[in-house]
C-alpha cells in the first residue's frame, strides 16, 4: 500500500501535480502543489478520515445544537 503522500499524488493527478509536504499537526497534513490550469503554486490540505468527528457530530445533532 502507497503512502498517504502518493495516494493524494495519484487521485489529484487529473487536476495538481503534488510536490511535497508542507507541513503536518494534529490536525491534518498541508501538501505543495502545482496547478497547471492557472500556472500557480496551491496548498493542498486533504479532509482526513476522522470516525472521531463523524462520531462528535452524531452527538452534538443528538443534542440539538
Amino acid at each position: 500500500m502507497a503512502d498517504p503522500f502518493h495516494r493524494l499524488k495519484e487521485a489529484m493527478a487529473d487536476r495538481y501535480t503534488l510536490e511535497r509536504e508542507l507541513g503536518a499537526g494534529g490536525m491534518a497534513t498541508v501538501y505543495l502543489a502545482h496547478d497547471p490550469r492557472h500556472n500557480r503554486k496551491v496548498a493542498i490540505k486533504p479532509r482526513a478520515a476522522d470516525p472521531g468527528g463523524a462520531r462528535w457530530r452524531e452527538a452534538r445533532t443528538k443534542r440539538g445544537h
